[in-house]
């Protein structure tokens, strides 16, 4: 399948459907207890429009001359948070949290966030990175291994805050997705349609090239959804090495499972993270239905060729035999890939330029357009 690009007519058609342009924006995160793709999308839109950021509680270094606001700080909230219904506190603090009046356009760009309630002067985008998994494509059988009586509650509560999370969809204005794969989401689970999808943005210019050095690379957390198990199957006892570079709770199993071509190399820094990606041979990427997926564009800007699965946005992401191979689930199939991707002569430049529609300036140019109705410095 051929890479989707989203052209710039898209976002134009957006903003001219909204019917105006706007001067005072602002972004509302949920609570930023750790830096995730969502505290991260969050301070590079507020940087990009030059906005306040607003949050229940931050308690991450930001690295950014951004305008952070937090707005509950008090006993009762930090108790509620402790709660076991810590879901539904967020919400009903966000609920209650009065958006200042200047603001124009208000945007929220999280799951908890889109409960803010606004003003009716004020017009409503939001960020969905994708409908709540818990609540509805992974919800069927997420408590099947709790206890009877803790099963019901568990049950009777991921029921309420999916009535919750669907009152708050008639709020919102306007949606903007991160990928084709959350737009085809957001239509099985809102009847909703985004006017336009604005991918993340990737600092891809940190990424660079260097010879290959005969291993392959898997980089993100060791956790069953990412299918590792299976990379560690189809690699054992091979003529390839892979590297594994994540914790998670799979590490204890993968430890005992893996043969001698397998290495652990748990945490990495950014930096050592770069300087794998530059040497490794190709990534290897096997989530299950992936939204998005920062790391194969970030080896793309590393001229490296990505190895993976037919299935979520990854599909999206490689054009096969240009900038990686597509493979279906299973480890024979994955195996057969491998071979495929060796057998190939890859071109690194043509690999880097398919990671451009990815990069900070795009993702910049997008949001500029469609909120001040121009793409240059607000």
């Amino acid at each position: 399948m051929r890479n989707h690009t989203v052209p710039d007519d898209d976002v134009e058609h957006a903003h001219r459907s909204v019917g105006r342009s706007f001067e005072n924006p602002c972004v509302i995160h949920d609570p930023m207890t750790f830096q995730g793709g969502g505290e991260r999308y969050a301070i590079s839109l507020a940087e990009c429009l030059d906005a306040p950021l607003y949050t229940s509680q931050c308690s991450i270094d930001i690295d950014s001359d951004i305008t952070v606001n937090t707005f509950s700080e008090s006993p009762v909230d930090r108790l509620l948070r402790r709660l076991p219904i810590w879901g539904l506190a967020d919400a009903l603090v966000y609920e209650n949290f009065e958006v200042p009046e200047h603001h124009d356009v208000v945007i929220t760009t999280g799951a908890t966030s889109k409960a803010v309630l606004h003003s009716p002067h004020q017009h409503r985008y939001h960020v969905i990175h994708t409908p709540a998994r818990w609540l509805f494509d992974r919800a069927p059988g997420r408590y099947r291994d709790s206890w009877g009586p803790i099963r019901v509650v568990k049950r009777f509560y991921q029921s309420y805050m999916r009535i919750h999370d669907l009152s708050t969809i008639p709020r919102i204005r306007s949606f903007v997705a991160n990928s084709e794969v959350i737009s085809q989401r957001m239509s099985v689970y809102y009847n909703r349609e985004p006017d336009t999808v604005i991918y993340p943005p990737v600092n891809t210019e940190q990424f660079y090239h260097e010879a290959n050095k005969g291993y392959i690379l898997f980089i993100g957390r060791l956790e069953p959804h990412k299918g590792v198990e299976e990379m560690v199957r189809a690699v054992n006892n091979t003529n390839y090495s892979l590297k594994i570079a994540g914790t998670g709770s799979l590490k204890p199993r993968l430890s005992k499972l893996m043969s001698s071509n397998v290495e652990l190399l748990g945490y990495v820094s950014e930096e050592r993270k770069r300087r794998l990606l530059a040497n490794c041979d190709a990534l290897l990427f096997n989530s299950y239905a992936e939204d998005f997926g920062i790391v194969p564009i970030e080896a793309f800007a590393s001229g490296k060729p990505v190895i993976g699965v037919r299935e979520g946005y990854t599909k999206q992401q490689i054009s096969d035999g240009e900038n990686g191979v597509l493979f279906a689930r299973g480890k024979d199939a994955m195996r057969d890939a491998i071979d495929r991707a060796y057998s190939i002569d890859w071109d690194p430049a043509e690999i880097q330029a398919t990671s451009d529609k990815y990069s900070i300036e795009h993702f910049n140019e997008q949001w500029r357009k469609l909120i001040f109705g121009q793409s240059k410095d607000p």
